[in-house]
């Protein structure tokens, strides 16, 4: 990275900054002097900015989720025999959309449009939300008289009538009051259903508390009503009020989505304000004058000159100044790595970016992850399948963002590696052939063997690690830590290597045994003798080695972390045996088997594929986070993020349609 101070007229400030944009190649920084910040108007219009944002925010997602509602609707609608409308079926994508520079133009000088398109959606929406308030008293009121439906009087005819009293009743959950009607002068009727029960008394005049209170004791409740229809006539009528009212919301509905149109271009304006609120935010970081102004940012050291070349060939009136990032400075990390290196990138970035000055640890652990997925996975017919799937998706770039794209190239990568491991293994499918195909063993038949292997390569990589801990203490000017704490560990490792050769090579030399001795003693001894020295009392420099030597218990539980490397290789092979036996089974059935086999076999396969996946991504990463990383790298960097390219729904391909110059070995995080 290349510190770049420009220093510029406060009329170019704009045209400067576009350039820099359009380059997607600078991070603002904040200068070394005491910043102004943000003036009153400034503010203003970073308020106005976000307030325009949120508008547009909101009218992306009212025109998602109505499209969707609406959708449901007219599907309901088409059902039950009411007149409808054809919706055209689209699918909302959560990717983002490839656009042009000019797109972006396009999207900024219909603004005023489209946030009068977003306040007519505001209004539909409210009017949404009217309907919906005003359609829960009907709701609420059909539960209410629901408990009446099967009453056959008006409400009207529940009266006193000279020393005759009717009265309706309705509950729940009631006991029986026959009983205590019965000692009363009255007649009932009482009706129970699935909903509870209703029930009708006719009574004397004088009676008509006693019955009262019979009912209630019984858990009934009087009917209170008065209208003057019955309670299905009245449920009806609240139905159609209900029914018109979800009508209204339909046609809003249908009002809005003649707003779709302006879908896409609502989302470019999204970006377009988001791309605005970020100079605002970077302008407080800017130091002015009433006329010049002085930015300051990050840049990759080898884009410097073109860059520089063309801003000054349009702003001819900028002083530009490049500095050496000092020691207190703390520059962001940009990774640039070779085409098959940059998708195993997204493992390290999970687990944290390398800072700017520490070594990228990724071109070491692709290797590793590579070897280790295949081996996970184990068989060559996934692997192809793999390989063909990630590959053809991976470099599809019209319907995947950068994240997605890398991801898919990596399983891709991977299924080769399964390839090549499925031809050693003899895996194809996990079918069991009656010869042995393999080129070295069959995991199935020597499960030690394999075990063997899954340690031997995880005792190779934690080898690795300690050997870049050696050069990254001796680079760092402390070589007796590089001797004593990584140099033992290497030389304990060196007697291990040559332990494994001596039990797995039959005509492995007699000499391994004595150099395996030599190799632990010495390393012992460093660990013995050294470990202590940082202690600050006698004691603990004395019998601080025997701590680290007890430490080697951390050491072992690493090496046996790889054996799940041992674990899911044949889980994804047994899977798959089992599924082509339960097919094979079918195949047996006369005519139909091996149709009805297929249609079995093909989704199973591809859920123990899916299943393989998961698992060899997730304890691969797992052993590079803990076992490898852990024994050299720091991390705590932050990634490179340039200027203009925080955007939500759109990615501006560079150097197609704008005329931008594309630079393929700089990792655009613009395409994220």
């Amino acid at each position: 990275m290349t510190h770049i101070r420009l220093i510029g007229l406060k009329k170019s400030e704009s045209k400067i900054i576009d350039r820099l944009v359009e380059r997607g190649l600078f991070e603002v920084r904040s200068t070394d002097e005491t910043s102004f910040g943000l003036g009153r108007g400034e503010a203003s219009a970073f308020r106005e900015l976000k307030l325009k944002q949120s508008r547009v925010a909101f009218a992306v997602d009212f025109l998602e989720k109505r499209y969707a509602e609406t959708a449901a609707a007219a599907e309901a609608r088409k059902k039950s025999g009411e007149d409808t409308f054809e919706l055209k079926k689209r699918k909302f994508t959560k990717m983002q959309t490839a656009v042009t520079r000019a797109d972006f133009e396009d999207a900024r000088a219909k603004e005023y449009e489209l946030l009068t398109v977003c306040d007519k959606l505001q209004e539909i929406s409210f009017e949404i939300i009217d309907c919906r308030t005003r359609a829960q008293e009907p709701s609420a009121l059909v539960r209410m008289y629901e408990p009446y439906a099967a009453l056959p009087l008006k409400f009207t005819d529940l009266k006193r009538t000279g020393d005759v009293c009717v009265a309706a009743y309705a509950a729940a959950n009631p006991t029986n009051p026959a009983e205590t009607l019965d000692e009363l002068r009255c007649a009932y009727e009482i009706a129970h259903s699935d909903g509870g029960a209703l029930a009708v008394v006719v009574s004397r005049a004088d009676e008509a508390a006693a019955a009262d209170k019979a009912m209630s004791a019984c858990g009934f409740m009087r009917c209170a009503f008065a209208d003057d229809c019955t309670a299905a006539d009245k449920i009806a009528a609240l139905i159609a009020e209900r029914r018109d009212i979800e009508r209204q919301i339909f046609e809003l509905g249908k009002k809005a989505l003649d707003y779709l149109k302006y879908y896409e271009v609502l989302k470019i304006l999204y970006d377009v304000l988001e791309n605005e609120i970020e100079r605002a935010e970077a302008d407080e970081r800017f130091l002015k004058t009433d006329s010049t102004f002085i930015l300051e940012g990050w840049m990759p050291t080898e884009e410097v000159k073109p860059t520089l070349e063309k801003l000054r060939a349009d702003c001819p009136d900028v002083f530009v100044q490049t500095l050496a990032p000092e020691q207190k400075d703390d520059p962001p990390t940009l990774a640039v790595n070779k085409k098959a290196i940059e998708p195993y990138e997204q493992i390290t970035n999970m687990s944290s970016p390398p800072k700017y000055r520490e070594l990228d640890p990724t071109p070491v652990m692709a290797v590793f992850f590579f070897l280790f997925f295949g081996l996970m996975i184990g068989d060559a017919g996934y692997g192809l399948v793999l390989a063909a799937v990630g590959i053809a998706l991976g470099a599809s770039k019209r319907f995947f963002g950068k994240g997605a794209r890398m991801l898919l190239l990596l399983v891709g990568m991977g299924g080769i590696s399964a390839v090549i491991w499925g031809a050693v293994f003899g895996g194809y499918f996990a079918v069991s052939f009656s010869e042995d195909i393999s080129l070295w063993f069959n995991p199935l038949d020597e499960p030690i063997m394999f075990l063997a292997l899954a340690i031997a390569l995880g005792v190779v990589q934690l080898s690795v690690g300690y050997a870049i801990k050696f050069i990254k203490l001796c680079k760092d000017g402390k070589p007796f830590s590089a001797i004593f704490d990584a140099g033992s560990m290497l030389l304990l490792f060196g007697a291990l290597g040559c332990l494994a050769a001596k039990l797995m090579l039959k005509s492995a030399p007699s000499g391994l045994t004595t150099a395996a001795i030599v190799l632990a003693a010495t390393g012992g001894g460093l660990l013995i003798i050294f470990g202590g020295r940082n202690a600050k009392s006698i004691i603990g420099k004395i019998f601080g080695g025997f701590k680290e030597i007890y430490g080697l218990i951390n050491i072992f539980s690493d090496i046996l972390s790889y054996s799940r490397i041992f674990g899911l290789g044949l889980a994804t092979v047994a899977i798959g045996m089992a599924f082509n036996t339960l097919g094979s089974m079918l195949f047996n059935i006369p005519v139909v088997g091996y149709p009805i086999g297929i249609i079995l076999l093909v989704p199973l396969h591809a859920f123990n594929i899916l299943i393989g996946v998961l698992g060899a991504y997730v304890h691969n990463a797992r052993l590079q986070f803990l076992e490898f990383y852990g024994k050299f790298y720091d991390g705590g960097g932050r990634l490179f993020v340039p200027f203009g390219s925080r955007a939500r729904y759109t990615r501006i391909e560079r150097g197609v349609a704008d005329g931008v110059e594309k630079r393929k070995r700089v990792k655009k995080l613009t395409e994220a």
